[in-house]
């Protein structure tokens, strides 16, 4: 089937300051994007990535349909699934993700719906037609910022979540895939329910294991995980509620710190500097990213709804830097800023001066984000692309 919405091509060229020897100067820098909005169609809150006809390229999934690349003009259903209003309600999809997951060689799609309903995977039928064999992974996915990602370094990724309350992960059995996941509670029954925002992965304290960061702490991982060991929490409260978050050393200094955005349906994105003391405690002290007005953003910026956040090296240049945007409509309309325009944003992570900065780089006005952006170089030259999906439909944004 042909897009029916055309290709936007622009370039987005910015000046980075770069602090040298107690002087401002120019250091020029540049992201160019060219904008493909595949559909203006509301499928899911989020789109994901995968090679699903084993062509050697990068294909894009959202909702029950998945786009072959290069062109994303050419769409495959595989499962039975609609379009949802573009200014009401919510789709019963809301993050994809491409994976091999019964190991035959085939990118499989899982599906995380709205939140506290089950996630499901569909099985890749090798190329032939028709709908694609669903298998039902964990009963139900709580927390509105869940991922896919290898915690238990294992090699394989799993689905972090919470569930009846309490945080944890769902692992694939590889010997066994189309039953269901073993569900592993790293926490006691708490306050994680159904619309919790705000969860991710990271070694806070750099240890070589991955930690669980949520609004109000991190768990940190045991040395074993074997027999479900409860992971030791570290209280401090991040944020009322966000979106993923992640653990990275912004300044350089050797440990890892988090960035979150601070409500999703509101303002703020901060990075908490790791301040360890001399008993090898950890603490952190806050720094204002982007806030409410725009004077509290070093270039005047100020947008709200940063329900996805990514953290990748964008621009080549060793460093990660932090994607994020407002979420189209998140609320129909009911949240702060609502009917501000729908950014989507790169903000630099720079190193240079005695301060971490991070200069911002609007890639869109028009599309925001969802609940989930994925990064991957789509185009395969080297350099990372951004899909999302929203009420706005589905858009990749190639480098």
């Amino acid at each position: 089937m042909m897009n029916d919405v055309g290709i936007r091509r622009f370039a987005i060229v910015i000046a980075i300051s770069a602090y040298v020897q107690n002087a401002d100067q120019i250091d020029a820098g540049q992201l160019e994007f060219e904008r493909v909005q595949i559909s203006n169609e509301y499928f899911a809150e989020g789109a994901g990535y995968g090679d699903f006809n084993k062509d050697g390229v990068t294909d894009v999934v959202c909702g029950p349909y998945w786009w072959a690349g290069p062109e994303y003009q050419e769409r495959h259903q595989f499962y039975d699934g609609h379009a949802f209003p573009n200014d009401s309600g919510y789709s019963d999809n809301f993050f994809s993700y491409g994976h091999d997951i019964n190991g035959d060689g085939w990118s499989d799609v899982l599906r995380l719906g709205f939140p506290g309903t089950p996630a499901y995977w569909y099985e890749n039928p090798q190329g032939k037609a028709g709908d694609w064999t669903r298998h039902e992974a964990i009963a139900a996915v709580d927390n509105e910022s869940p991922g896919f990602t290898d915690i238990n370094g294992d090699k394989v990724p799993d689905i972090i979540c919470s569930m009846a309350g309490r945080l944890g992960y769902a692992t694939i059995d590889p010997k066994n895939p189309t039953e269901p996941w073993p569900f592993h509670s790293i926490s006691d029954a708490g306050p994680w329910q159904r619309f919790t925002h705000g969860l991710g992965v990271g070694d806070v304290n750099g240890d070589g294991r991955l930690d669980m960061l949520t609004s109000t702490g991190w768990y940190e991982q045991p040395e074993s995980l074997e027999n479900d060991p409860l992971w030791e929490p570290h209280p401090y409260a991040f944020c009322p509620g966000g979106s993923q978050m992640f653990a990275y050393d912004f300044d350089g200094d050797g440990d890892n710190d988090v960035v979150t955005s601070l409500e999703a349906h509101k303002w703020g994105l901060n990075w908490f500097e790791n301040v360890q003391g001399d008993d090898g405690s950890i603490d952190f002290r806050p720094h204002v990213i982007m806030g409410e007005k725009p004077d509290q953003n070093a270039e005047g910026i100020a947008f709200s709804q940063m329900h996805a956040l990514d953290l990748v090296d964008m621009d080549g240049d060793g460093l990660k830097d932090i994607v994020t945007g407002k979420c189209y409509w998140a609320h129909n309309g009911h949240d702060p800023g609502a009917r501000d325009p729908a950014v989507l944003y790169v903000f630099r992570t720079n190193q240079d001066s005695a301060e971490v900065k991070f200069p911002a780089v609007q890639v869109d006005d028009d599309s925001g984000v969802g609940r989930q952006i994925s990064i991957a170089d789509v185009n395969q030259n080297g350099r990372p692309d951004i899909i999302v999906a929203n009420k706005k439909g589905v858009f990749v944004f190639r480098q």
